[in-house]
Order: C-alpha cells, then sequence, then structure tokens
C-alpha cells in the first residue's frame, strides 16, 4: 500500500509568503533603482543645461566684440541702447537653447559684460551663467612682414630684427641701430609659400593651416606657429570729403592739417608740427619722386596716405628716405594705405625706407640696389618679392602707437 505525501495548507502559505517578500524586495530594489536612473537623468541634464548656459554667454560675449570692432563703432545702428558715458546695452538675444543679455563699458580698451540664461529641465529652474571680458588693442602691425600669399626673399644677406622707435633701450633717439635690436622681427603668411632662402629671421614664422615654407640654409631664430588665424581685410577710406591740395613751384605744399585730394603724381611736403595730415591719392600710376615729412625728430609731421586709384591696376612707386619717409622721422609718422584697386607696389632706390604699409591687395616688390637697403618700419600686402639686399627692422612702436585693426580679448572671467 502506497502511503502518498500531500502537503498541508500551512506549507503552501510558507511559499506565498517568501514569493510575496521576494516580490516586495524586487520591487523595492527596482523602484530605487528607477529613482536613482532619474535622478542622475536630471543631473545630467541639469549640467548639460548649465554648461548651456556659458556657451549662451559667450556667444553674448562673440556679439560684444563683433559690436565694438565694427567699424564705424555705431552702436545705435545695431539697435544698440547707449546708457550713461560710454556705456552700451544691454543688448537682448533669444537662441534656440537660451538667451544672453550682454553690456559694453568704456570705449578706450572696452569690457564687455554677458548673462547667459537657460531653463532646466523640469523642475524650470532659471540658470544662469555671467561672463566679464576685458578687451586690449589689436595692433594693425604686428608683423614685420605679412602677406595673404607668398613671400619670396630673393637676393643676399637679408634678415629681420625689431627696433623700438620710441624707446631708448632699442633706439638712439628715435633712430635705428643695429646694435641695439630686439628679437620681433616677424614675418607671417595666410596661406601662401613663405621661401626664405639662405637669409635669417630674427623673430617668428607665423603661418595659417594652407601655408608653407622652403628654405635652404634658412634660420628662424624664434619659433614656427602653423596655426595662424588673422584676417587682413581691405582698407577703407576715411569719412569725409577732401579739398585740393596746393600745388606751389611743382609739388604739393601742405601746411595745415586736413584731408586732401591729390591727382597728380608730384612730389608732396607737408610742414613741421602738423599731426593729423590725411592724403587721398587717385593717380592711376602713382610715381612721386619725393615725399618729405618736416621737422626731423624734434617736430615731426605726421601723414597718413590713401592711394585710391579709379579702377583695378593702380600702382604705386616709393623710394628710401625724403621719397618714401621722412629723414629723421619713425615709422609711425608715415602709414599707407592702399585701397583695393591698388594691386602693385614697388620700393626701389640705394637708401633707407621709413614708414607702415597696409595694402592686403597688393603685390609688393623690392628692389633695392645698394650694398644692404633698410627697411623700417612694417608692411601687410598680397604677396611679397625681394630682390635686392633688404633687411626688414620691424618698428615695435607701431604696436602701441601705430594704427589699431580692434579690440581682442586680454582676460576672461566668470562672475
Amino acid at each position: 500500500m502506497k502511503i502518498l505525501f500531500r502537503p498541508g495548507p500551512r506549507n503552501q502559505g510558507s511559499i506565498l509568503f517568501l514569493a510575496l517578500i521576494l516580490s516586495i524586495v524586487m520591487g523595492i530594489t527596482l523602484g530605487g533603482y528607477l529613482i536613482l536612473t532619474s535622478g542622475q537623468e536630471k543631473s545630467v541634464a541639469r549640467s548639460q543645461r548649465w554648461n548651456a548656459a556659458l556657451d549662451v554667454a559667450e556667444a553674448g560675449i562673440e556679439e560684444g566684440l563683433a559690436q565694438v570692432n565694427n567699424s564705424p563703432k555705431d552702436f545705435s545702428a545695431n539697435s544698440w541702447t547707449a546708457n550713461a558715458g560710454t556705456t552700451f546695452g544691454p543688448e537682448n538675444q533669444t537662441l534656440s537653447n537660451g538667451r544672453y543679455s550682454v553690456l559694453v563699458s568704456g570705449s578706450t580698451t572696452p569690457t564687455i559684460y554677458s548673462t547667459g540664461y537657460v531653463t532646466a529641465p523640469m523642475s524650470g529652474q532659471l540658470l544662469t551663467r555671467a561672463i566679464r571680458v576685458t578687451t586690449q588693442v589689436l595692433p594693425l602691425f604686428n608683423v614685420a612682414l605679412g602677406a595673404v600669399g607668398n613671400i619670396n626673399m630673393n637676393g643676399n644677406s637679408m634678415a629681420t630684427d625689431s627696433w623700438n622707435s620710441h624707446d631708448p633701450r632699442f633706439s638712439t633717439n628715435g633712430t635705428y641701430k643695429s646694435t641695439m635690436t630686439s628679437t620681433n622681427g616677424d614675418v607671417a603668411s595666410q596661406g601662401g609659400i613663405v621661401n626664405i632662402g639662405n637669409h635669417t629671421i630674427n623673430g617668428n614664422l607665423y603661418l595659417g593651416p594652407t601655408a608653407t615654407y622652403t628654405s635652404g640654409t634658412n634660420q628662424i631664430l624664434g619659433d614656427i606657429d602653423k596655426d595662424y588665424n588673422v584676417n587682413f581685410p581691405d582698407a577703407t577710406l576715411p569719412a569725409g570729403l577732401p579739398i585740393a591740395a596746393t600745388i606751389t613751384n611743382g609739388y604739393y605744399n601742405i601746411t595745415l592739417n586736413g584731408y586732401y585730394l591729390v591727382t597728380a603724381s608730384l612730389p608732396i611736403k607737408v610742414a613741421a608740427g602738423l599731426s593729423n595730415v590725411v592724403i587721398k591719392a587717385t593717380v592711376q600710376t602713382f610715381n612721386p619722386s619725393y615725399i618729405d615729412l618736416g621737422g626731423g625728430m624734434t617736430n615731426p609731421a605726421t601723414l597718413t596716405l590713401y592711394d585710391a586709384p579709379a579702377i583695378s591696376g593702380g600702382s604705386i612707386t616709393l623710394g628710401g628716405n625724403s621719397a618714401g619717409g621722412a629723414i629723421g622721422a619713425t615709422p609711425v609718422n608715415f602709414i599707407v594705405y592702399g585701397l583695393p584697386n591698388l594691386t602693385t607696389i614697388t620700393l626701389s632706390g640705394t637708401s633707407t625706407f621709413l614708414g607702415a604699409i597696409y595694402a592686403p591687395e597688393a603685390v609688393l616688390t623690392l628692389n633695392g640696389g645698394g650694398a644692404s637697403n633698410d627697411y623700417l618700419g612694417a608692411i601687410i600686402v598680397k604677396s611679397a618679392s625681394m630682390n635686392g639686399h633688404y633687411n626688414f627692422h620691424y618698428d615695435e612702436a607701431l604696436g602701441a602707437w601705430g594704427p589699431a585693426k580692434g579690440f581682442m580679448a586680454s582676460s576672461w572671467q566668470e562672475l
């Protein structure tokens, strides 16, 4: 006879109770995991929005920098509100992921304040991050020789270095001395080939992302930077209408500060002590036999020359000393701008040229004839080819006292 074992009701209740306990533990574990992941998701999402608030604030800084570099800086034209003194804004903009409010304070070296606003997920909390950026002047001439494209250093004994016409440690009464030089004779190309040959660059070589350099036994005493990202915009004329310059004894005779028009290829004389003489030359082939700035070092004249041919293909030819810059003056006193229609610049002669030339649409040729020709100042052109014994000496005073290209950020601080 077989005896069958049948669990009683108590055994069945124990199994059900155990299953219930396990279900509760699993439910609590799953609920805790869901709460944990939900909290983590909220934390990650909030962190992303927090970081996004900084991105939005930086977008405001970019607008502020674009505004202070606007030429002319007409805040009202861009709907900015003028406040007391030199404070402008706030300017408010809404983006796809938030909004910002930007304020500009000061004019000499503006300070930009920007606050980014982003809404946090789920809670709807408004997240804010504020930035303060101070600026400094970005010089137009910050290299000895700069080009949009190629730089071809032919000839012999060519070198670059730097000096400072406004610093007695690096000049003698404002004049260049070969024994008082520094190491900022930089050369730069946005996107061309820099052929250094056998010459020396006593400074850095800056190359854009597509620029290259070739050389024989070259010497680059500074660094080679292959991430040069600087724009050379076209030169533009100043506001207003020039008046016809007076011709005396076959030359243009400038005796008062002002904005003048030159329509013939005649010599130019500027009287000593004049600090604000601007000339617009419209001659298609401008070849003055000399440009003479009076006053020497004690009371120098200052001339800003805009070469603006009426049609494309214009040219200008300048020589050394009184036919280029003034004897005894400094490069800061003679600035030449080439408008887009100026496509050819030739420097010739057997002596020293003092001045700074900015003509990003022009091809520069240097045809020195002596044993050694010095260019004191700075040049920025489309391309450059040197066929003589030229030495480039960058005047560092152009960085502090010369024309400004705009403003760049000098410090960044989150408030």
